[in-house]
């Protein structure tokens, strides 16, 4: 029943990319589909260094009211430490109680001080989209990364400026 308080496990993966891993403080809101949250949960192991490129973190996140099923996530992280960038390749919470898994794939950097609200199995035609600034945002990232320019009149258009980890290999 909603209300009690209960315990949770937050699984995350941090991608396997240059740069993914993160120094940053990540927190993480539990909501279900009635409307109701749990209390903002810093994500942190003491004594361990955390979302590091790779690697597979668990979390349990203690003492917050109990939701009957988990709709949707509410992540974030700072900017702090030195190496604040990162990339979240999912987050699985696991409802102890029940031992039932929810599963919310990310696939994408994660900005600083911004909340990304993941549904559970996020799977959305754009049209459909709950949360169309994000899809919006993500976007628009991608139109200033890809520009293109047509160098000499007649042949094809190319990119304006590509960084050289973005080749294929």
């Amino acid at each position: 029943m909603a209300g009690k308080s209960v315990s949770y496990k937050v699984v995350v993966k941090t991608g396997d990319k240059k740069r993914a891993g993160t120094d940053a403080n990540v927190r993480v809101i539990l909501h279900d589909d009635k409307g109701q949250k749990t209390k903002a949960a810093k994500l942190d192991n003491f004594l361990r260094d955390d979302f590091e490129r790779g690697q597979i973190d668990k979390f349990t996140v203690k003492d917050v009211v109990d939701l009957d099923e988990i709709h949707q996530i509410e992540l974030w992280r700072d900017d702090a430490g030195m190496y604040s960038d990162w990339f979240c390749d999912y987050v699985e919470v696991t409802i102890n109680k029940k031992k039932q898994d929810f599963i919310f794939p990310i696939y994408r950097w994660i900005r600083p001080e911004f909340h990304y609200f993941i549904q559970h199995l996020d799977t959305f035609l754009p049209q459909d989209d709950p949360h169309k600034d994000q899809r919006d945002m993500d976007l628009e990232d991608i139109r200033l990364k890809y520009q293109y320019t047509q160098r000499v009149p007649g042949l094809p258009c190319q990119v304006c400026q590509i960084a050289f980890s973005e080749f294929p290999r």
